[in-house]
C-alpha cells in the first residue's frame, strides 16, 4: 500500500494513540482509512469531520474547534477514545465496527475494514 506523507503521519499518530488507549491499532488505522483516507478527505457532504469523521449533538463543540484550530491528534484521539467504548460495549471489532459506521452503510463498511485491517498488517 502506497501512503502519502499526510498519511503515514496520522498513521503514526492513530498507531501510539491506539497502543495508549489498549485498542487495536490495526483497526483504528483500518477505520480512519474508510472514513477520510487517513485524513486525506476530512470533510463529507453529511457534515462529518475530521480523520474519523466524528459527528453528532454531543461532539459539537469538539467539531467547531477541529475545524478552527485543523489540529489531527484531537480527532484522532477522540476517534480512537470511541473505538474503545463500542470495542467494550459490543466485545468484538466486527460488531464493534458495525456499530460506528452509518447505519446505511453496514452492507459494505465492515468488509472494507477488514481489507485495510490485512493491507496494513502485511505493509
Amino acid at each position: 500500500m502506497s501512503l502519502t506523507q499526510k498519511q503515514i503521519e496520522t498513521k503514526t499518530k492513530i498507531d501510539f494513540y491506539s497502543r495508549l488507549f489498549g485498542v487495536d491499532p490495526l483497526w483504528a488505522a483500518a477505520v480512519a482509512m474508510v472514513e477520510s483516507a487517513l485524513g486525506e478527505h476530512q470533510k463529507s457532504p453529511t457534515g462529518a469531520r475530521g480523520v474519523f469523521q466524528m459527528t453528532s449533538i454531543a461532539m459539537k463543540d469538539l467539531l467547531q474547534s477541529m475545524e478552527v484550530i485543523d489540529d489531527d491528534t484531537l480527532d484522532i484521539v477522540c476517534g480512537i477514545a470511541f473505538l474503545k467504548l463500542l470495542l467494550k460495549r459490543w466485545k468484538t471489532i466486527e460488531v464493534a465496527t458495525n456499530h460506528y459506521c452509518d447505519p446505511g452503510d453496514i452492507s459494505f463498511y465492515l468488509a472494507r475494514v477488514e481489507k485495510f485491517m490485512g493491507e496494513f498488517a502485511n505493509a
